[in-house]
């Protein structure tokens, strides 16, 4: 996590073009600290993820279609675990618009019993759209 304060990452959050989201993507540990602006659809928030971690689709701008968000990201707030109010309006299959910060790649087990590598980034601000 970075250094700065909540509000500083908020500020400091860039746009991404596609290119620059196809590269954090691709090399996720490269931005590790870095704040972004992001959009997504809420694909996974439940018992199994947990009240603080959510697996979403995202993109560099709101699409319009929930299906044109591609990057599989994981997505956490608060403590990780259970302080995490800002999340309280969020669940699956919302659009939300977030100033995250990046935390580098995280790697999980898939239900059907293979492994996948996405990115990972800490909730500063989110808005569901």
């Amino acid at each position: 996590m970075s250094d700065l304060s909540r509000k500083e990452r908020i500020k400091a959050a860039k746009s991404l073009s596609v290119r620059d989201l196809n590269k954090l993507v691709k090399k996720p540990d490269s931005s590790k600290g870095k704040s972004f602006v992001l959009y997504g659809q809420v694909t996974q928030f439940d018992a199994a993820t947990g009240e603080c971690v959510f697996r979403a689709n995202v993109s560099e701008s709101r699409q319009s279609s929930k299906y044109n968000y591609e990057h599989n990201s994981m997505l956490v707030a608060g403590d990780t675990e259970s302080d995490c109010s800002i999340l309280d309006d969020v669940v699956t299959d919302d659009i939300v618009k977030v100033h995250a910060t990046s935390m580098g790649s995280y790697s999980y087990d898939t239900q059907i019993g293979g492994n996948t590598t996405v990115p990972m980034f800490y909730v500063d601000k989110i808005t569901v759209l």
